[in-house]
């Protein structure tokens, strides 16, 4: 599968306030400073898509990200 265009939609304060979605969606779900936002940045193939930041316990909203694909079935 090819990630074609991968954007940051918003962040949300509560689950109350997250955008309702039809598509499949995936979380990534851990304590402090275990590398959520670097395994999404790997996984994107983009540096910067999901902020890392250096401060353990700063991030206190929930960060949505729509990825569109295509299935590449060339060997």
């Amino acid at each position: 599968m090819l990630l074609e265009k991968i954007e940051f939609l918003c962040s949300s304060p509560s689950l109350r306030e997250c955008p309702k979605q039809e598509l499949p969606e995936f979380a990534f779900i851990g304590r402090s400073n275990v590398g959520k936002s670097s395994l999404i940045n790997m996984l994107a193939g983009i540096k910067a898509l999901a902020k890392v930041s250096g401060t353990p316990g700063k991030t206190r909203l929930i960060n949505h990200f729509r990825v569109d694909s295509t299935m590449n079935n060339e060997n």
